[in-house]
């Protein structure tokens, strides 16, 4: 009899440079104020963000989301601590893991709000945000030297992230 060591095998969805230039694109709409963002954030039951200044800013404006992401840095430097965050997960810069996308997802379908420090990257942290959340939640993240995008999650946003991650070359971690 075989005895084999039962490791957790993960999956690693990496994108192609065509894929790249398509998830460098805003989807939603872009704010550009944050009052503005904060003002149209107010209008949703559940907030989602992704990444540490639009976190930072709809904290400060008092918008508490119900699932934030963070990674500790913006634009490779670090601005917050991790110790403030429920949860922890792995995830290498340029990929999406997917054991991480299933910690978003059973977060999502949770009651409480969670916050996620994410050991690695989390700017692809938008794609299981919009997957698993609810339709009529609101997903926010940062466009890199533009703003914050916000994203009302629906049909039709989960079909357009579908067919982009249905893009990603899969291989394993």
């Amino acid at each position: 009899m075989e005895v084999r060591n039962k490791h957790k095998v993960d999956i690693c969805f990496v994108p192609s440079e065509n894929v790249r230039k398509e998830l460098s694109r805003p989807y939603g709409i872009l704010f550009k104020d944050v009052h503005k963002l904060i003002d149209y954030a107010r209008g949703f039951s559940r907030v989602i963000t992704v990444g540490d200044v639009v976190t930072r800013s709809l904290l400060e404006g008092g918008v508490v989301p119900f699932l934030s992401v963070i990674d500790g840095k913006t634009r490779r430097s670090v601005v917050m601590n991790e110790s403030r965050y429920n949860l922890k997960v792995r995830n290498e810069p340029g990929l999406l893991r997917l054991s991480s996308m299933m910690v978003i997802r059973d977060v999502l379908q949770g009651r409480s709000p969670v916050s996620v420090f994410v050991e690695g990257e989390d700017d692809m942290f938008v794609i299981p945000a919009i997957l698993f959340g609810h339709n009529d939640d609101l997903v926010v993240y940062g466009q890199p030297k533009a703003g914050a995008v916000g994203l009302e999650n629906w049909e039709g946003s989960r079909w357009r992230v579908q067919d982009i991650l249905s893009k990603f070359l899969v291989k394993l971690c």
